[in-house]
Formats: C-alpha cells, sequence, structure tokens
C-alpha cells in the first residue's frame, strides 16, 4: 500500500553524512522518500526509465549511476532482480513504528515485498531498533515480534560495504530468534584505570561470555596505552551489537581492537565500546589492509575463518 505523504525531518540537515552527499545523491533519495509508490516498508520500484521522467534533462543512465552511490553510501539498496529499492533506514526515521494502525500497513507492506534480499535487511533492521528500543510500540504487536525472527542480513553482505576478509554468516543469529535479556541489578568490576563513579543498578546488563571476552580484550588494550575509561552498561549494549546485530565473531573484532589500540591515529580515538563500534566499519578495512600486508592470505583465513 502506498503512502499519500512523506515524513522527512529537518534534522536530517544536522547530520554529517547526508551533508557529505553530492547534489545529485540528496535529490535521488528526496525522490524516491517522496515517491508516491513508497510502501510503508519503504520499498519502492527502481526502474530508472521511470524516474528519470521526473525531472526535466535526466537520463536513465544518470539515475543508475546516482543509485549505486547511494547503495554505496547505505542509504538504499537496489535489487536488480526485483526491480525494487528499499530506503534502508526509512524504519528508524519515518516514525511509523510508534503508530499501531501504520505498523499493521508496514507488516502488509513487508508481505508484498518480491525480493528476498530486500525482505532481509528489512528484518535486520528492524532488529536493530528492536535492540535500541525494545519498548516502542511496534514491538507489542505479535506480527512484528514474529516478523523479528526471520532471516536477516545487513545490506553489506549484498553490496561492497563488506569486504573478504569480514565474510558474514547467512543464517539467523540467536538475537533473531530470541527477545533480548533484560536489565538487571548487577554489579560490573571496572580496569585499574577506571573512573571512581559507581554504576546505578540499573546501568548494567547481564553478563554474556561473548561480549565480556570483547570488554576485558579492549579494556587490557586500553590499560596498555594508559587510558582511563570506566565500563558500564554502554560496553555491553555495543559490545552485544557488534555480535548479535552486526553480526561479527568474537576474533574479528578482537583483530580490530588491536588494530585500532596500536595504531598511532586510532589509540587515541578509540577508549571505549561505542566509540569502537561507531568506527568500526572503517577500523575494519584499516585492520583488513594491515593483515593482508603482514599474513599469506591461506594463513588469515585459516586462523580468523575469513575468505582469501
Amino acid at each position: 500500500m502506498a503512502r499519500d505523504r512523506a515524513n522527512i525531518n529537518t534534522n536530517i540537515w544536522t547530520d554529517t553524512h547526508w551533508r557529505q552527499l553530492t547534489r545529485d545523491q540528496q535529490w535521488l533519495y528526496e525522490l524516491l522518500l517522496t515517491h508516491p509508490e513508497l510502501s510503508y516498508a519503504g520499498v519502492s520500484d527502481w526502474r530508472p526509465g521511470r524516474l528519470m521522467q521526473f525531472s526535466a534533462g535526466t537520463s536513465r543512465q544518470e539515475i543508475e549511476r546516482i543509485g549505486a552511490e547511494l547503495q554505496a553510501e547505505r542509504f538504499i539498496f537496489i535489487d536488480e532482480d526485483t526491480e525494487e529499492v528499499l530506503i534502508r533506514s526509512f524504519l528508524r526515521h519515518d516514525g511509523i513504528l510508534k503508530q499501531p494502525k501504520l505498523t499493521i500497513s508496514m507488516v502488509n507492506a513487508y508481505a508484498a515485498v518480491s525480493s528476498n534480499n530486500i525482505r532481509e535487511v528489512i528484518v535486520h533492521e528492524l532488529n536493530r531498533l528492536y535492540a535500541e528500543a525494545p519498548g516502542t510500540k511496534a514491538f507489542e504487536n505479535t506480527k512484528v515480534l514474529t516478523l523479528l525472527k526471520q532471516p536477516g542480513r545487513s545490506m553489506d553482505e549484498f553490496t561492497l560495504g563488506v569486504t573478504p576478509a569480514f565474510t558474514l554468516p547467512v543464517t539467523p543469529t540467536a538475537r533473531q530468534t530470541q527477545a533480548l535479556p533484560t536489565t538487571t541489578a548487577t554489579t560490573t568490576a571496572t580496569k585499574k584505570k577506571t573512573t571512581s563513579e559507581p554504576d546505578g543498578p540499573d546501568d548494567v546488563i547481564p553478563p554474556r561470555f561473548d561480549v565480556q571476552e570483547i570488554i576485558d580484550y579492549l579494556s587490557a588494550a586500553l590499560e596498555r596505552n594508559d587510558v582511563r575509561f570506566k565500563v558500564g552498561k554502554s560496553w555491553h549494549v555495543e559490545g552485544r551489537r557488534l555480535i548479535d546485530i552486526d553480526k561479527y565473531t568474537v576474533e574479528q573484532i578482537k583483530i580490530v581492537i588491536r588494530y585500532a589500540t596500536t595504531d598511532s591515529f586510532w589509540k587515541t580515538n578509540i577508549m571505549s565500546m561505542s566509540t569502537l563500534r561507531a568506527k568500526f566499519e572503517q577500523l575494519k578495512l584499516k585492520a583488513q589492509a594491515v593483515n593482508n600486508q603482514t599474513a599469506a592470505p591461506a594463513q588469515v583465513a585459516s586462523q580468523h575463518g575469513w575468505a582469501n
């Protein structure tokens, strides 16, 4: 079902990533966002020959070029086979998930999507939103909760956003088949360089062995760099998101931590799990380049489960 209006938040102009787009890229994105056929799932037809008709002097080749650029920037995801395009962050910014009736429309729109790849990206983005705000109205709906359990993958797995060294699993993770743990009153020990401020009783998430492993690894690296830090709720949340939502293995995360905390530039900028995750994609590429220079491809693949 198509919408009759578009919700464009003026805060978009405060976003650095958006402001770094070219005028053509911003124009095509706004065209797709306001397209009369855009569904409540953020999906529309991808037909460059038709899209070129919306602005005089525009060619099919220009639409295809700009679309590829927007996809490289992760603003949209195109499936050429089914001629569909997804606005990746549509559900995050449109406000649909806060409105029960529109939530049902979103589920119905998802069912109408032909592209299996786009369907998986939608589920992945929904799981990210659920992890960040499980109390959102939409997640009280059983149909939406059922949707969360469907196979989901980041669009990076289908596009140039993923590198061979970080090939990710294609099967659903445990995160997609069960609800997130609830917050309880537990305590987490901090390292010797931590501040004296204790966490409140609701600030800590129950520990998980895999998450704790990367927390300990990053903590030890920061200690070696003589960095002051405090392990709190955000460390557990962001560590869990790296594993459950971004779908990186503990070993891959350790490799990035090792690079980030030994590089002359990054070791003064990465001082928490939050900043690690925020810069992870950039750090991942640099860590991969370093590993490719220092180890034979077969050795790297065998040690870390990476593809050649």
